[in-house]
């Protein structure tokens, strides 16, 4: 909050709309329970792919 302070005028309000977005959605951005068993199934797999940050945002990009 203290860098938030330290912000002009327009960037605290963003940062202020930002944080009130958040606490309004935060419990449907949770896993659901067989998200969160699909997403432990996949980190086990010791043949899973990884992928770089701007690959990942690519992929992601195409399922929009």
């Amino acid at each position: 909050m203290r860098q938030v302070e330290q912000l002009p005028e327009s960037d605290q309000d963003a940062a202020g709309a930002a944080l009130i977005d958040y606490l309004a959605h935060r419990d449907e951005m949770r896993l659901s329970d067989t998200q969160l068993a699909e997403a432990r199934r996949r980190r086990a797999d010791p043949q899973r792919e990884l992928v770089s940050h701007d690959e990942a945002k690519e992929r992601l990009s195409r399922l929009q």
